[in-house]
């Protein structure tokens, strides 16, 4: 006896619903506390053939509670920043975190509201008498940057007018604080890098010779979405999710675990 039109229906229903859509893969970089490698580092990522490690924090709680939410599965991997860059902005992986606004990763990406506040702030020697007020104080001086990235965007943008700077980009936030450390950028060089990473670096790294001489700028974080991969509509309903794990507290919940500041 065939089915009925009406059951035929429900069954169809019932298949998409239980059925997970299409795997989104995502990229992040090293980058504690936001970010960072599983405990298990050796671990390959779920990627066919990207290579990378899996990724923990708490960027991957919030986005793998709204992947749950679309009934997908979100593989996460950790590259250094510029191969995860490079891989998002090719279209070669669906999305990207951490992200700053900025006119280059508007250009590439979908981008969700910002989910945390930190600042940049300006690192000295311990010895150093440094003080940071204002752009102009850092004139002549030797600048230590993690770059390319948000980072060394916003440094540039607000050295601009201020005369004999050196800036340096160094690939990682680990070697540029222990550059730093050792003198790497002159007895009167400075590092510019995110608070809460200075801090979790300075404490885990035992980084005694170190301290904090002046806030920069405020910085907020989001999710960046492929703009080759994943359309506006499949954008709207995975920031539709987020507000949602926002609004129950999901997200606050997250954030505060892992004792940072929410953006909103």
């Amino acid at each position: 006896m065939s089915s009925s039109p009406t059951k035929s229906l429900c069954a169809l229903a019932l298949i998409v619903l239980t059925n997970p859509a299409g795997a989104w893969e995502f990229v992040t970089e090293d980058f504690p506390p936001f970010t960072y490698p599983a405990a298990s580092v050796g671990q390959r990522a779920a990627s066919a053939d990207t290579g990378g490690v899996a990724a923990a924090g708490p960027f991957v709680d919030i986005v793998q509670a709204v992947c749950a939410r679309l009934h997908r599965d979100c593989p996460i991997s950790v590259y250094p920043w510029r191969r995860a860059l490079a891989l998002a902005e090719e279209g070669k992986v669906d999305g990207i975190f951490t992200v700053i606004h900025s006119p280059r990763r508007e250009h590439a990406f979908h981008i969700t509201r910002m989910l945390t506040t930190s600042r940049y702030s300006v690192y000295a020697p311990r010895s150093s008498t440094f003080v940071y007020h204002q752009p102009q104080d850092m004139a002549g001086k030797t600048i230590g940057v993690y770059g390319p990235s948000g980072t060394s965007f916003a440094l540039r943008e607000r050295l601009q007018q201020v005369p004999g700077v050196s800036i340096r980009l160094v690939a990682d936030n680990r070697r540029l604080l222990r550059m730093l450390e050792a003198g790497r950028f002159g007895s009167q060089g400075l590092a510019v890098l995110n608070q809460d990473v200075a801090w979790h670096l300075i404490e885990t790294e035992r980084l005694d010779q170190l301290r904090e001489v002046g806030e920069l700028q405020p910085v907020s974080y989001g999710i960046g979405l492929s703009r080759q991969r994943v359309s506006t509509a499949q954008f709207e309903a995975f920031e539709a999710q987020l507000e949602a794990l926002i609004a129950d507290g999901t997200v606050p919940a997250i954030l505060r675990r892992y004792q940072l500041e929410a953006a909103f």
